[in-house]
């Protein structure tokens, strides 16, 4: 598992991209069925449109983490991506919560809240600095952490 995951944070950054898409499908279908079931097409759209904007607020974090990646602008990188990964998906659900009545009858903030667990554990795993990277970019020396 260790080897799958150190695989996946080596792609570059339109495979990530990718890959958090896919893995935020992969939900949505397990959702799917049961927001139709709850609340029809109503519930798909609730739904659809949470995992939609909890991945746009994912792979912005994912973007801007790689921008900032040298050691002198790492906590900059990991800020600004904190910040829109946090911003982007809650502000959208509170804008639909009270203007879009549809959606917020079909539970939308509920979806909210399946997704962004989702899209923040995928997000901050391909955000990690890689075992192999050189002494600069890893998070703690071995003389440190002795």
């Amino acid at each position: 598992m260790k080897r799958r995951v150190a695989t996946i944070r080596a792609w570059g950054l339109p495979a990530q991209l990718l890959f958090l898409a896919a893995v935020v499908l992969a939900v949505y279908a397990l959702v799917a069925p049961l927001a139709g079931r709850a609340t029809g097409v109503a519930g798909l759209a609730a739904s659809a449109t949470a995992a939609a904007l909890c991945w746009l607020g994912a792979a912005t974090a994912l973007v801007i983490s790689r921008a900032f990646r040298d050691p002198e602008r790492t906590l900059y990188g990991v800020l600004y991506g904190t910040l829109l990964r946090m911003f982007i998906p809650l502000f959208a659900a509170l804008a639909l919560q009270l203007s879009v009545a549809a959606l917020a009858e079909a539970y939308l903030l509920v979806y909210f809240l399946v997704f962004y667990p989702v899209t923040l554990f995928v997000e901050t795993t391909l955000s990690l600095p890689q075992a192999d990277a050189p002494d600069g970019r890893k998070d703690v020396s071995p003389e440190v952490a002795t």
